[in-house]
């Protein structure tokens, strides 16, 4: 559907967004997502790999105009992961929430896609957040557990605004303005924390988790990793709203050395509607 859209009319696009006027505009926009599959590894406890998929929702606000777009935006998913040996130790499953939050500063560079029209490369800062929690109680020595990761670092955007003109036909009766995204961040240092592991009756009652046994670490990247990947469509509406669709990758490790490694991953598809709140221009 999105060649049918973009390719067949590629010959007839006219200027939008990027190259005609100056415009603002701005976002509020709440959606739902399906977490396609969540995988998480933490060394310190157990070896095994856990993967499932989740289901959750989110929202947050964006700013956008020729020079510069600031987004923040956030999200929870709440869902079931298994190991392969799920039926016989795993019998209770793996209950897994996830607090993922994401927010870019990010400035259009004008000499780079100068040539091609309405591309544009953004560069700027970012701040990324995930807050992910694993509960098992058929275990008895890893119940409950948990990690919290914040990052700072570039990030990147390569867009794209395409506008297609009405033909008459199906799908195309009127104009049509979309604008494709994929935006990067790798968080180059940050803070994490991870349950101490130091009694198993703290650990397997949560009271490690309430009391603050887990400590919160500075590290530099190495030590610890982040890597958020994501591509989005907007979909323009003739009433100024529009949709949104996108599809986000976010991986994360932690190496604390003797005290084992922590590591996860995501794969998420959204969708949102955008409400204008751009007001007078």
């Amino acid at each position: 559907m999105l060649s049918y859209f973009t390719f067949s009319n590629a010959y007839g696009q006219s200027d939008t967004l990027s190259n005609t006027q100056k415009y603002r505009e701005q976002f509020i926009f709440f959606g739902t997502n399906l977490n396609v599959s969540s995988k998480s590894r933490d060394a310190a406890f157990s070896p095994l790999l856990f993967e499932g998929p989740g289901i959750g929702g989110g929202g947050g606000f964006v700013t956008r105009n020729e020079k510069f777009e600031f987004l923040i935006d956030g999200s929870f998913t709440l869902g079931l992961m298994s190991t392969k040996l799920a039926g016989t130790t795993d019998t209770g499953g793996n209950i897994f929430y996830t607090v993922p939050a994401h927010a870019h500063a990010l400035w259009t560079i004008n000499p780079v896609f100068k040539s091609t029209p309405n591309a544009f490369l953004r560069l700027g800062g970012a701040f990324d957040f995930s807050g992910n929690f694993r509960g098992n109680f058929s275990y008895t020595n890893s119940a409950l557990n948990f990690d919290y990761i914040s990052g700072i670092g570039p990030g990147a955007q390569v867009g794209w605004d395409v506008h297609i003109n009405k033909t008459g036909k199906f799908f195309r009766k009127r104009d049509r303005d979309l604008t494709f995204l994929w935006t990067v961040s790798i968080p180059i240092m940050g803070t994490y924390m991870r349950p101490s592991y130091n009694t198993i009756s703290d650990f397997t009652t949560g009271a490690n988790f309430i009391s603050g046994g887990g400590e919160q670490h500075f590290a530099l990247i190495g030590n610890l990793v982040q890597l958020n990947s994501r591509l989005d469509m907007y979909y323009r509406l003739h009433n100024k709203n529009a949709f949104r669709f996108f599809y986000e990758w976010k991986y994360y490790a932690v190496n604390e050395g003797s005290s084992g490694n922590s590591q996860g991953a995501y794969h998420q598809l959204g969708f949102a509607f955008m409400f204008n709140v751009t007001g007078k221009k």
